[in-house]
């Protein structure tokens, strides 16, 4: 396995934070392992949507996903980050394949996480017995319904948090349900404070706004899958040059470094939005599955969880509510989540 680092500078942010316990003692320096390869069956090459015969296997991820913890802990990673329902794996082309059937849909449910369960418990157990923090991003089957999630697990094998993409996109909301707010949460660790999201999460300010007011120092970003640049085929909305953009946008915003996982294409974006490692869709995924930085955290620890003068700031927030055009409709819609709001359709 290649082993890329990099250096960052230093955040010079001060204020209070909690610590969680871990095997690690010096919290100077994180190495982050973001992963690049794909899941257990998971067609290829990158843009491949064809999925006839091909079967979902949550135990083979899993089985994987160990492998690849115990690696990137033995090459000196602190955090591994997953990308995007790689567990059991993105559906890719599900809006449209006619190749994705009914019966494979039904698989995929089956073979969607839940939590607990033996999976998830080899997950703990993987973060505890290497002593490294695991971002896993998963589809969580709860009841009959199943959810975008992502979790943080502490080297102690405990879930700091778990949480649910909120509002997934286009075509993926015929499948997963909606999450809820109280996921967009910023955790603090030892090596300072950490926040998630998926995907077209970066562009829209009901995820973003509320996350970056809560001070990141590394912003965690799953993807499900990223293919090169100009890449013949790829909607835009599936294109590297318009989700690499809301990378960048959304790391210069949070003045924070980002971690951005897929299958394919992956980087390491700095606090400026410019790119610090890189490594593309076509170079082998047997020869560097996993994609490794490094930057020092001193003193990272100690951020203040806000900034009363930030650009995401409760202040901001009312700029924006005064400053909202007086012509438009102050009216919000209840498919959204909103308590007290009236239909869309006046008529319901």
């Amino acid at each position: 396995m290649k082993m890329h680092a990099l250096c960052l500078l230093t955040l010079g942010l001060l204020g209070t934070s909690h610590a969680t316990s871990t095997h690690h003692e010096d919290y100077t320096n994180l190495t982050v392992a973001v992963v690049r390869a794909p899941p257990a069956n998971w067609p290829l090459p990158v843009m491949n949507k064809n999925w006839t015969d091909v079967p979902f296997d949550l135990n083979a991820t899993v089985a994987k996903a160990v492998d690849y913890i115990a690696e990137a802990a033995s090459n000196g990673a602190n955090l591994i980050v997953f990308p995007e329902l790689w567990f059991p794996g993105y559906p890719k082309g599900l809006a449209s394949n006619t190749s994705i059937t009914p019966a494979q849909l039904t698989s995929y449910l089956t073979n969607s996480l839940t939590i607990p369960s033996p999976q998830w418990t080899r997950l703990l157990t993987a973060a505890q017995t290497h002593g490294i923090y695991i971002v896993p991003a998963f589809s969580h089957r709860v009841d009959n319904h199943i959810f975008m999630a992502q979790a943080l697990i502490s080297p102690a094998g405990e879930t700091l948090l778990l949480r649910h993409k909120l509002r997934p996109s286009g075509g993926e909301r015929t499948i997963w349900s909606d999450g809820t707010l109280d996921g967009l949460q910023v955790i603090a660790t030892p090596y300072g404070r950490w926040g998630l999201l998926e995907c077209w999460e970066h562009f829209h300010p009901a995820m973003t706004f509320n996350v970056q007011a809560q001070r990141e120092t590394l912003h965690i970003a799953s993807w499900p899958y990223i293919p090169d640049e100009n890449t013949p085929g790829a909607e835009y909305w599936e294109s590297n040059e318009i989700n690499v953009a809301a990378a960048r946008t959304y790391a210069v915003n949070a003045g924070a470094p980002l971690a951005m996982a897929a299958v394919g294409n992956v980087r390491l974006l700095s606090a400026e939005g410019l790119d610090e490692v890189v490594v593309g869709a076509g170079v082998s995924f047997d020869e560097v599955p996993v994609v490794y930085a490094s930057f020092n955290t001193t003193g990272l620890a100690g951020t203040l969880p806000y900034d009363t003068d930030g650009e995401q700031s409760w202040g901001t927030l009312g700029q924006i509510v005064r400053g909202f055009p007086g012509y438009i409709p102050k009216v919000c819609s209840m498919d959204r989540g909103n308590p007290g709001c009236r239909p869309r359709n006046p008529s319901i």
